[in-house]
């Protein structure tokens, strides 16, 4: 099956003119979301972790020729975004400052960390800084789309300066400006724990504009159109204390890098993700989550132009999870909502969406364990893939799991597992007295490959085993599956994992970070060295060394 499954060249709505590429798994087409690496499919460049550079890789059949090593100074980041001239940069500096604080019994003098946040946007070519912003928010989320970027930054209400600052360096030039207190923004009855700053961007004329708003950012969600801001935060009633959630809407002018306030509303529960959130068609659909007791819901919104509100329009506030189930992961996708909670099993929910005055659960899978990532794999939205953890019957994790859903169309809850493919994985030594395996893609959707155009899904994943004298030893692996929903065996949906494995420093984290696909040929990267797979032969083109600016011994003092 493996070797019908491996794509040509030039294919899927991901594909460029010239090359194959798999760009970032992203929520939302049309919305980039920033990543350590970021391909155009000719170049990689990676912002290898703990190191304060850019690694610039050419590419040519599945061999790498490191470009340029590009210097970011002070600068730390693990942003990046690419447009078709610019490379954009977003990290942070920062410095300690003192802190006089007095109580009636004295004055005290502390140093705290300021962090200033930075945007430095290169030219592609050249790699020669065309534009920086620097500000003393610290920035939370951004998103690129169209001609402009869009900064959302938790700004401190510490200091003697409470406007925002922006210092803009551009042909040489400085320039430094404070947000007026006329741009800076509150409402009534929501509490301030710091300022949330907006910023846009636009990328040709780099011109700015921002506003504030008193309270924080929790979380975001950005359409094409829209920016939704989530604000969690609890309040104290009759003893107990409940959670509550803020949403407020923007509209986005994306040519010009204009933000503007349209509409809030205030929620029972909280948002734990960008994925609990959506928008289609005008509504705006979200899933919150109450403890003591534990209950879960979902909110459709629409904004009311009259108001300036945002007016609930449909909710299912029960039936979302059995007893004592949280939820684990959500994802939207047009008139379809699929919901996963959990205690000891993992129904997956999925929601008619369709009339948004009356949603309704549909149908209910059930599998062993649970997933933190969904994604659709079909126009119909009746395949799923899923990826998390696999559970024994008390509930404990036991390993990774990805698995393959086929949507039922009944409400009936099952004994038996729903999924019908799975691959638990679980690469400890049989012999080890105990182990432990890691993924960061199974709490960020950006470290993985997902690409149902190219039948891929892939993640990075590191293990521990230890001895009973608590030795440890690692393995540091790149795991690809291919996803066939018209296999004629079910359970051949998920073909056996391709496993790329790097070397290890046991001395030091040296996991991998990112795969990248380009024209049939998977660049698995990790700080110490880049590793090139040919999907179609089987085999390892290339090891590539990097030569790190670190000593082991200074990184591990």
């Amino acid at each position: 099956m493996v070797e019908d499954m491996v794509p040509e060249a030039n294919v899927g709505a991901e594909a460029d003119a010239e090359k194959d590429f798999i760009d970032t798994n992203v929520q939302v087409e049309g919305v980039d979301e920033a990543d350590i690496v970021k391909t155009d499919g000719d170049s990689i460049y990676y912002a290898a972790r703990y190191q304060n550079f850019i690694y610039v890789l050419s590419v040519n059949d599945g061999l790498v020729t490191e470009e340029r090593k590009l210097d970011l100074g002070s600068l730390y980041t693990d942003s990046l975004y690419l447009t078709d001239t610019q490379l954009i940069v977003i990290g942070y500096m920062y410095d300690y400052k003192p802190y006089q604080y007095e109580d009636g019994t004295g004055i005290y003098h502390y140093m705290y960390a300021a962090y200033t946040g930075a945007v430095r946007i290169y030219n592609k070519e050249t790699l020669e800084i065309e534009y920086q912003l620097e500000t003393d928010s610290n920035f939370y989320e951004h998103r690129l789309i169209d001609n402009s970027l869009f900064l959302i930054s938790n700004k401190s209400l510490y200091g003697e300066e409470l406007r925002p600052v922006f210092k803009e360096t551009l042909d040489g030039e400085i320039a430094t400006n404070f947000l007026s207190y006329d741009d800076i923004y509150y409402f009534d009855g929501v509490p301030i724990y710091g300022m949330t700053v907006l910023t846009g961007i636009n990328l040709t004329t780099y011109e700015v504009n921002s506003q504030a708003f008193l309270g924080y950012v929790s979380d975001i969600y950005a359409s094409t159109t829209s920016l939704y801001t989530i604000q969690n935060y609890s309040t104290y009633v009759l003893g107990q204390y409940q959670s509550k959630v803020q949403i407020v809407k923007y509209n986005l002018d994306t040519e010009n890098g204009l933000v503007t306030y349209v509409g809030q509303k205030e929620l029972s529960g909280y948002v734990s993700d960008q994925y609990w959130m959506d928008e289609y068609n005008g509504y705006f659909r979200v899933v919150t989550s109450s403890w003591s007791p534990i209950h879960n819901e979902l909110h459709i919104l629409k904004e009311n132009p009259e108001t300036d509100e945002l007016d609930l329009v449909g909710s299912i506030t029960e039936g979302l999870g059995l007893e004592n189930e949280t939820v684990k992961s959500v994802r939207f996708s047009g008139d379809r909502g699929f919901v996963v909670t959990f205690v000891q099993t993992d129904p997956l929910y999925t929601i008619d969406l369709s009339d948004p005055t009356n949603p309704e659960i549909i149908s209910i899978e059930k599998e062993p364990g649970f997933s933190t990532y969904l994604h659709v794999w079909n126009d119909e939205k009746t395949q799923l893939i899923g990826f998390g953890f696999d559970t024994d019957t008390n509930g404990w994790v036991n390993g990774l799991r990805l698995s393959a859903f086929v949507i039922s169309g009944t409400t009936e809850v099952k004994s038996e597992s729903d999924a019908v493919d799975s691959h638990i994985f679980n690469p400890a030594d049989e012999n080890a007295f105990q182990s432990y395996s890691y993924s960061e893609a199974s709490y960020n959707p950006r470290a993985m490959i997902v690409s149902p155009a190219h039948n891929i899904i892939a993640f990075p994943v590191m293990t521990w085993n230890y001895d009973s004298s608590w030795n440890g030893t690692s393995l540091s692996q790149f795991i690809l599956f291919y996803i066939d929903f018209d296999a004629e065996d079910p359970n051949d949906i998920i073909s056996e994992p391709i496993i790329i494995s790097h070397d290890v420093d046991e001395n030091y984290y040296s996991g991998i970070d990112r795969g990248v696909y380009i024209d049939g040929v998977i660049y698995t990267l990790s700080y110490r060295q880049m590793v090139s797979y040919d999907l179609a032969t089987k085999t390892i083109l290339e090891t590539h060394l990097f030569e790190t600016s670190v000593d082991d011994e200074d990184l591990n003092p």
